[in-house]
């Protein structure tokens, strides 16, 4: 197992490159597919995990391409499963079915889609109803594993985040020194595109609004948004309530896609000059 510095480096970029699969486009189809597993293979935690599913957990008879041909063969609209509920298994079947689907090459207008589209005849529906169904799983369980695997390092429990960190010119750069358990956010306005922002924002929202009925909490979700938005074109941006804004996003229990596009935004910001204290 990797030390937790390397764990928490892995979870950043997992949630990374989890958010750009499940928003990549049908006309792309299988290159963002190929992109992920190519990403999670060569993670030295990733892959112990997905070699102990495959080798010692793939329920007995399973086969990716027969599971293929059945669903080709079987009437318009069939779908892939039943899953196994037990998550190493589980894992094991929507890796190998991902795998094949590559080595296959199905392109996003594929048939193979069409029990996916929920009533649409869109393949833009079909092939995003395929991720949210079956890429998910294994999305969903890796994120569980890498977090209990966080949990056993004690990860979160060694008390605050400190982050420092130099922005523009070196005659104007900001050093914050935290004491005790401080989190420190040291910012400078670098020029954030506001377009960009936006699009960051709007992801996250729109992640929450897909998965979540509360209409409250999605009111907060958007006002904790907004915070954001506003400290961080500001002037003077206060770092009490981006920390408050950000503890509070964090807090959401949504979907996978939800904390994705919550990275990705963080990621961002962090590219911009606003150090956020990484996932733990």
């Amino acid at each position: 197992m990797t030390d937790s510095k390397n764990l928490q480096k892995t979870l950043f970029t997992f949630h990374h490159e989890a958010s750009i699969l499940l928003r990549s486009s049908w006309s792309d189809s299988p290159r963002p597919i190929e992109r992920f597993l190519n990403i999670i293979e060569t993670d030295e935690t990733i892959s112990a995990y997905l070699e102990d599913c495959v080798g010692n957990h793939t329920p007995h008879g399973f086969s990716a391409s027969e599971e293929f041909d059945a669903v080709s063969t079987r009437q318009m609209g069939s779908t892939f499963g039943p899953f196994s509920v037990v998550p190493e298994e589980e894992s094991a079947q929507v890796y190998l079915v991902l795998k094949e689907l590559v080595e296959r090459n199905i392109q996003g207008h594929s048939m193979l889609f069409y029990g996916y589209a929920n009533g649409s005849k869109k393949y833009a529906d079909m092939y995003k109803g395929f991720l949210n169904n079956v890429a998910q799983r294994l999305i969903s369980n890796i994120e569980i594993y890498l977090r209990l695997a966080g949990i056993e390092m004690g990860m979160g429990n060694s008390g605050g985040h400190v982050t420092t960190n130099f922005n523009g010119p070196v005659g104007s750069a900001q050093f914050n020194q935290p004491s005790g358990e401080a989190v420190v956010y040291a910012m400078q306005n670098n020029g954030i595109n506001a377009r960009e922002l936006n699009e960051m924002l709007d992801s996250v929202f729109s992640a929450a609004e897909s998965n979540l009925d509360d209409v409250e909490t999605l009111k907060d979700i958007k006002e904790n948004l907004e915070s954001i938005r506003e400290q961080v074109t500001s002037d003077k941006p206060k770092r009490g309530i981006i920390k408050g804004a950000v503890s509070f996003l964090r807090g959401i229990n949504a979907s996978t896609q939800f904390s994705a596009a919550l990275a990705e935004l963080f990621e961002f910001l962090s590219d911009h000059g606003i150090k956020i204290p990484p996932f733990a």
